[in-house]
């Protein structure tokens, strides 16, 4: 029998989700958008009930997977009522008068001394919601705030044994005062945290519920970035550029994080706001109205050397100024690791044929589009199949699960081009 798991990530703007088998078919998928406005959790969960009604999951369903974007912070009181929110990219105080924001305290920047990416976002929701924080029974990540919600069952998932100063310690805490007994006990991922319990419509109780992760962590799985020199572009409001590698080492601009496999590592490289730029220009220039790939068509047909006393198409402006950054985490990554490697895609961005050959010729790099550009949720079944018994390692899973839908090559006049410009660009 082709089990089926319900796959599910919470976002920045949206709640993905998709019903994908054994195979790694996905037989359908739901994107939920959250309302404008400051985000509560409750939009989480009326995102969820939304792809529930939308999917309309078999009884039989096999598992629920859940992953999602952190640090995101959620606190819930006594009553398991929601009382404070603080969303991963929301600005933070960091002392002297200085703010991090965008992923800035969250992904790169920290002391060896102090490695979390947790910690510093802890102290701020504590000093930002103090009734929150001190009235907190539980404090969640935005998935194991699902999987409460569920299952009732309280957890923190780590992604893998090696994370846990990422995350933190119990002396790390006690060395800032902050309170452990709110933080839930931490869970890997494919752990079975309980069953769902038939509150919400469309999910049938009983359905076994496990632990997908943090959305970075669940793509590079769900991209098959499992194995030494495989690579993984995830992009969507920011972007993360990611390669697997043998050992753990120190670079400027790059952040080396454990792999979910025992004995590899991840090499990353973030762009806080690549999709974030490109949708600023979209509002500014009043083209909120048109769809992605008709202005990207328009950008892309207009001259990259334009001629003389023209101007270069604005959209092409913001377009080569994202391209020519993701170039630059890529070169900066290939002189850390000395590894070229074909970069799957992963993310919103994704989705649009015509940026990810730009984005090919730009950088000159090859990008491979799987299935689903959706690698969190690719991810998420990978887990649960995984965990279910169906395949023996998260590795043998992605290798029958991932499956390649295009390549992207950089095309040679183009690239030549555009390195004419990054040589400016990087004088600049």
């Amino acid at each position: 029998m082709n089990k089926v798991i319900l796959a599910v990530d919470i976002g920045t703007s949206s709640l993905k989700a998709s019903l994908i088998d054994m195979t790694g078919t996905v037989l359908s998928d739901a994107r939920c958008r959250f309302p404008s406005g400051k985000r509560m959790a409750k939009d989480w969960l009326d995102a969820f009930a939304d792809a529930l009604r939308i999917l309309a999951p078999p009884p039989d369903l096999g598992a629920l997977v859940i992953s999602g974007n952190g640090p995101t912070l959620v606190s819930v009181g006594k009553k398991d009522e929601p009382l404070a929110l603080l969303l991963w990219n929301d600005p933070i105080n960091i002392g002297h008068g200085k703010t991090a924001q965008a992923g800035k305290g969250s992904v790169a920047g920290e002391s060896p001394e102090n490695p979390s990416i947790f910690i510093p976002r802890l102290k701020a929701f504590r000093d930002q919601n103090p009734e929150g924080y001190e009235n907190a029974k539980w404090i969640f990540s935005g998935p194991e705030y699902l999987i409460y919600c569920l299952t009732g069952n309280a957890v923190t998932i780590l992604p893998e044994s090696r994370f846990e100063r990422a995350y933190w310690t119990r002396k790390d805490l006690e060395a800032v005062t902050l309170d452990g007994s709110k933080l839930p006990p931490f869970v890997f991922p494919a752990s079975i945290n309980g069953v769902t319990d038939g509150r919400f419509p469309f999910l049938s109780a009983g359905v076994p519920v496990i632990a997908g992760g943090p959305d970075f962590i669940v793509a590079l799985i769900g991209t098959g970035a499992l194995e030494a020199g495989k690579a993984c572009d995830r992009a969507g409001t920011s972007e993360g550029l990611n390669v697997c590698v043998s050992t753990a080492f120190r670079y400027p601009q790059i952040r080396t994080l454990p792999s979910v496999m025992d004995g590899l590592w991840n090499a990353s490289y973030l762009l806080s706001e690549t999709g974030a730029m490109f949708h600023r220009y979209r509002k500014e220039s009043g083209q909120t109205g048109r769809s992605y790939p008709d202005l990207m068509k328009e950008i892309e047909e207009s001259p990259i050397f334009p001629l003389t006393g023209e101007a270069l198409h604005p959209g092409r402006a913001v377009v080569e100024k994202i391209g020519f950054s993701v170039r630059t985490g890529i070169e900066v990554l290939r002189k850390a690791t000395g590894i070229s490697p074909v970069f799957y895609l992963s993310g919103g961005q994704a989705r649009n044929e015509i940026w990810n050959q730009l984005k090919a010729d730009i950088t000159g790099s090859v990008f491979a589009l799987t299935a689903t550009p959706d690698g969190e949720l690719m991810g998420d079944a990978v887990i649960g199949f995984t965990a279910l018994g169906e395949y023996a390692s998260l590795k043998e899973a992605a290798r029958q699960m991932v499956h390649i839908k295009r390549i992207y090559e950089p095309d040679p006049e183009k690239h030549v081009y555009y390195s004419e410009k990054f040589a400016l660009y990087e004088n600049l």
